[in-house]
């Protein structure tokens, strides 16, 4: 497991370091300060059965909040404003969110 833990760490762009302390994109992988960003794109947000959202997440997702690249890029640009109540952390100014958002999109197609 770790050798894995550290292959998928290789292959992360460095702007996923924002992300790695608290989400994964190994399938595999559960039990995470935060839900599990593999197979992101095209999630309904707050549905993954393995996580305990915040009633705030879950109900944005209820209410049809999609995880796109345009919303994921939102959302890490300002969580709290997009899903007031998400215990989602502001990202720090200047980090990559375009980055982020387009590389965890461009796992959706592999």
């Amino acid at each position: 497991m770790l050798a894995l833990a550290l292959l998928m760490a290789a292959a992360t762009p460095p702007a996923f370091n924002y992300c790695i302390s608290c989400h994964s994109v190994d399938p595999a992988e559960t039990g995470l300060p935060a839900p599990n960003l593999h197979g992101v794109i095209g999630r309904r947000a707050g549905s993954r059965p393995d996580f305990d959202y915040t009633p705030e997440m879950r109900a944005k997702g209820e209410q049809g909040l999609i995880w796109t690249r345009e919303t994921l890029k939102s959302f890490l640009a300002n969580p709290q404003g997009m899903v007031p109540g998400t215990a989602m952390q502001r990202l720090p100014p200047g980090a990559p969110v375009d980055e982020v958002a387009d590389w965890l999109a461009a796992q959706a197609t592999k």
